[in-house]
């Protein structure tokens, strides 16, 4: 029996994955654990060290890695992230985001039972979010981010195992949260992830 349940969400930047993750932990009776992991990105606008990630230095980071601290890490859009042990729970199922190759890593731990949800929405929502999400927004490094993602998401949508979550609209996000807190984590039973399965489009009238 695997040691940890890891619900890990994944999307592009601007699809809202985030603020998924944040609604899915606050709604009462808690139900996850949230997994806070580590980056060397800079902290952006309105980020709290401890809240959204732990901000660490490259050196910080490496050391870590030496001291055998991590899970599981990644390099994505030229920063490095990483899961510590110590921020999951054996108690409750964990909930985080990761990036796509974050997710290949936590694909091949056997303490892991490990459920992807992929966050999708327009590039045009996804675009404005990340506009109106800070007063000065760094346009170059949001283009940057957009190309990136166009490359990364292509390789990882071909590989295709996970299951889709829309989230274009407050209905959408509404509708992931219900759809993420109704599913039975803990019980071992629960099917795999071996196809996409485009939940919310399915369930919109």
């Amino acid at each position: 029996m695997s040691k940890y349940t890891v619900v890990a969400l994944v999307g592009e930047s601007g699809s809202g994955k985030d603020t998924l993750m944040r609604k899915v932990v606050s709604w009462k009776p808690k139900k996850f654990h949230e997994i806070i992991s580590c980056t060397t990105r800079p902290m952006r606008e309105n980020e709290k060290d401890g809240v959204n990630y732990y901000f660490l230095s490259e050196q910080e980071f490496y050391n870590r890695i030496a001291k055998n601290d991590f899970l599981e890490v990644s390099r994505f859009n030229n920063w490095n992230y990483g899961t510590c042990h110590s921020s999951l729970s054996t108690e409750l199922p964990n909930i985080g985001v990761f990036n796509p190759e974050g997710i290949r890593s936590l694909q091949q731990e056997k303490d892991i039972d490990l459920y992807v949800y992929r966050i999708k929405c327009s590039d045009k929502e996804r675009l404005l979010r990340q506009l109106n999400r800070e007063i000065e927004p760094n346009v170059d490094e949001i283009v940057r981010r957009y190309e990136t993602d166009k490359k990364d998401f292509a390789v990882f949508d071909a590989e295709g195992d996970y299951r889709i979550i829309d989230n274009e609209t407050e209905t959408d996000l509404t509708n992931g949260i219900l759809y993420l807190r109704s599913l039975p984590f803990k019980q071992r039973n629960y099917p795999g992830l071996t196809a996409a399965h485009r939940w919310a489009t399915a369930n919109k009238k």
